[in-house]
């Protein structure tokens, strides 16, 4: 990021930066609070993360779509490819925007300042497996008649009383 953020002196970026150093020419934080940090994430232009899903959960439930730069697994920066596979998934179904190299990295950091890239989505959408277990989950009144349920419901208490 060094080279990027000292072309684009003018851009505030904010580095949270844990254990590893400062970013010359950015406002450093080692650690901000859950909250602090949420909030600088929804009123960014862009938000650049690690591979991590966690972070591109939180993202998704501010309806922001994170450039996520996945870590690999060299020189012990992380044990396996599973930030590399999971950030591919993520990319093919619209929820990040990869960035493999620096290159990629500053070409989408410049796209966002110049308005060609769109880092924000009106709703997080589903992704495919969220929609169909929501799908199914719809369905179920209709496929269990209520006969059924009533007779399950009567099993589980039954089950549950037997085994005090």
């Amino acid at each position: 990021m060094e080279p990027w953020v000292a072309s684009n002196p003018d851009v505030r970026v904010v580095m949270q930066h844990g254990p590893g150093r400062p970013l010359p020419g950015a406002e450093n934080h080692s650690t901000l609070p859950y909250s602090s940090l949420m909030a600088l994430c929804a009123d960014a232009d862009a938000v650049v993360l690690q591979g991590g899903a966690g972070g591109v959960m939180d993202m998704r439930a501010l309806a922001r779509i994170p450039i996520v730069v996945p870590r690999v697994p060299v020189a012990n920066e992380v044990v396996d490819d599973h930030q590399l596979i999971f950030s591919q998934k993520a990319s093919e179904l619209g929820v990040i925007l990869r960035a493999t190299t620096a290159e990629e990295l500053w070409r989408m950091l410049d796209d966002v300042i110049h308005g060609r890239l769109g880092t924000r989505s009106d709703r997080p959408e589903p992704t495919p497996g969220v929609a169909a277990i929501e799908a199914l989950l719809a369905e179920l009144p209709e496929r269990v008649g209520r006969v059924e349920s009533l007779r399950r419901l009567i099993r589980t208490i039954r089950d549950i009383a037997l085994r005090r």
